[in-house]
């Protein structure tokens, strides 16, 4: 590497830092007291997608790991605890073919963050192992062949059957269908099982307590049948679909995020609706939230959907406006804009719109900088670069 090229991500986030420190474009005069971001651009790999936030190297501070598509590889970028970024030694890390989604977990018991990628146009999954100072390498039995038509696209982990080890669920959208791949002492991942949704679960699902009953559940958005799949675990490795499931969200659902969006404690679903983002789905883009009651069951709330730029691609929740209540962030794959909704116990306060780069895709909300004040991070596919935003 030349002097040049080692110091070009330092470089072009000082030029972009100057020229893009412009607040956020408002929609409503509601947010003029809403966040407002210093935005710094650095280059990763080609056609990043997902990105998301841990503490890799044991510092204090999150740092990001971004999946880039045509380079096979996994970004990381460790934090200096002041929102700025470098690669980590070793970076970029070989992920096996087409990474798309990402999910951080300790599989080893080690107490360093592992990576769980699925890996589109192949029926694989990966585990990386962290070595706890920012590196990567494959694990043993990695990557992993599973049964999935034509191949995977998303990835949620958690322990599903209760044997203190992690598990793996990953959609098989060709049969409408959610696959767990349980795991063991060594890591191999070779028992697996299926269980029915909605039609063509095709590019996310998630995990979390939907029930509040300390055991991990699933959603799955179905991009065909218009509507998401709440299964709620057993503890045991099964699953039952919640009563009401699956919950009408909309035309062409293609993402998830789970909070809670109205301060009653329980998670709920922010879903967005994609149907210019395939060729073959019909409908308006928009934003689709479903409020949860805490027993898995989750209503429609008023004014969904809510308008988005184009193709909403992804979605984060985190509070960006320190009222203690969660916000959503969307990225607008067609549009080269973030969609902010400042959310309050009653539903939608106000929306922010920021420019992006070319095709902004994966997006995640942390507090980057420590300044007490939630960050955002987004990648832009055409571009090649990752954004930073650092709230004010």
């Amino acid at each position: 590497m030349s002097p040049s090229q080692r110091y070009l991500p330092a470089i072009i986030s000082i030029i972009l830092l100057i020229r893009c420190t412009n607040p956020a474009t408002p929609r409503d005069p509601a947010t003029a007291s809403g966040p407002q971001f210093t935005t710094t651009v650095l280059p990763v790999g080609k056609t990043p997608n997902s990105v998301e936030t841990a503490d890799f190297n044991h510092d204090g501070s999150p740092d990001l790991a971004i999946a880039n598509d045509e380079d096979s590889s996994v970004y990381i970028l460790l934090n200096n605890g002041k929102g700025q970024f470098s690669p980590a030694p070793g970076s970029p890390f070989f992920t096996n073919q087409h990474p798309n989604d990402i999910a951080i977990a300790d599989f080893n018991k080690d107490g360093n963050p592992d990576l769980a990628i699925a890996n589109t146009e192949v029926a694989e999954l990966t585990v990386l192992l962290g070595n706890g100072k920012g590196g990567f390498a494959q694990a043993p039995h990695s990557p992993y062949k599973v049964y999935a038509r034509p191949h995977t696209h998303g990835i949620a982990v958690a322990d599903f059957n209760g044997d203190g080890r992690l598990d793996m669920a990953t959609d098989d959208w060709g049969e409408n269908k959610v696959s767990i791949v349980f795991g063991d002492t060594d890591l191999t991942f070779a028992h697996q099982t299926f269980y029915a949704v909605g039609k063509r679960p095709y590019q996310r699902l998630r995990t979390a307590d939907l029930n509040q009953d300390g055991k991990p559940d699933l959603i799955t958005t179905n991009l065909e049948s218009n509507n998401s799949t709440v299964l709620l675990g057993q503890g045991n490795g099964r699953f039952l679909e919640a009563p009401g499931s699956p919950f009408p969200c909309g035309t062409a659902p293609f993402a998830v995020a789970i909070g809670d969006i109205n301060g009653d404690g329980h998670p709920d679903l922010a879903i967005t609706d994609a149907p210019t983002i395939t060729s073959e789905s019909k409908g308006h883009d928009g934003l689709f939230i479903l409020l949860g009651d805490g027993t898995g069951h989750f209503q429609r709330l008023q004014g969904s959907p809510f308008a988005t730029g184009k193709s909403p691609s992804r979605i984060a929740i985190g509070d960006l406006n320190g009222d203690g209540i969660d916000d959503i962030a969307v990225t607008n794959y067609n549009d080269k804009t973030v969609t902010i909704f400042l959310m309050n116990r009653s539903g939608v306060a106000a929306t922010m719109t920021i420019q992006a780069g070319s095709h902004p895709d994966g997006i995640c909300i942390s507090d980057l900088n420590k300044d007490g004040k939630n960050d955002i991070a987004v990648t832009n596919q055409g571009d090649g670069t990752v954004m930073i935003l650092l709230n004010k």
